[in-house]
């Protein structure tokens, strides 16, 4: 069986033209906070990027950045390009491979999809279908590449995220970003998780996209 190529990144900030030229690879995956401040000008210069990219697939959410896919929706979603997946509570199949993407995290200051924790956020978490071998979250689930740097160290992924990845049996992969500082990947009970954050704490684009073969 030949493996999927996954070339993953997130929190790129608008600072996305200066990148360095991204791995080759068979599904471009972008976990969200594409924009600064979410405007729909914002929106359409990341899409035009994105979609010139030379990838086959290419999927997107939005985060707590990315405004106007929550307020202006219809909008926002028109500017996506024919060769882009954006996927808000949704789910897309690649070569037999299904993936889901979801925007929304715990409540973080007053930014975009933002949702209380436990029973109104769970409720999104609900959605994702058990067969589900791909998910893609802005946010990380509690405890794993989630930890923020004060003193002491306090870990903000979400409780009921958690929760319901032990729920789903055929999960690989989990992808999200969000938590600028926990950037990075590790493996857990068989499952890969990775935080593919481009900009560090100080928004400054340092981190490379993450590459993961299926």
């Amino acid at each position: 069986m030949t493996a999927m190529r996954l070339i993953i990144l997130s929190d790129t900030h608008n600072l996305h033209s200066g990148l360095a030229p991204l791995p080759d690879g068979d599904v471009l995956v972008h976990a969200g906070d594409m924009t600064g401040r979410g405007t729909l000008g914002e929106i359409e210069a990341f899409v035009e990027w994105f979609a010139a990219l030379p990838h086959r697939h290419k999927i997107m959410i939005a985060g707590n950045h990315d405004f106007a896919f929550e307020t202006s929706a219809a909008a926002a979603e028109a500017l996506v390009p024919k060769g882009v997946t954006y996927l808000r509570d949704a789910a897309t199949i690649i070569e037999g491979i299904k993936f889901w993407g979801s925007p929304w995290q715990p409540w973080f200051y007053d930014w975009a999809f933002n949702l209380e924790r436990g029973e109104e956020i769970a409720r999104k978490w609900a959605l994702i279908p058990n067969d589900v071998e791909v998910l893609i979250t802005h946010g990380p689930p509690h405890g794993v590449l989630d930890t923020v740097v004060v003193v002491p160290a306090e870990h903000v992924g979400c409780e009921a995220l958690l929760a319901r990845l032990d729920t789903l049996p055929a999960l690989r992969l989990h992808v999200f970003g969000h938590i600028h500082e926990a950037y990075g990947s590790t493996e857990l009970l068989g499952r890969r998780f990775v935080n593919a954050c481009i900009c560090d704490e100080g928004y400054r684009p340092v981190n490379a996209p993450i590459v993961i073969d299926l």
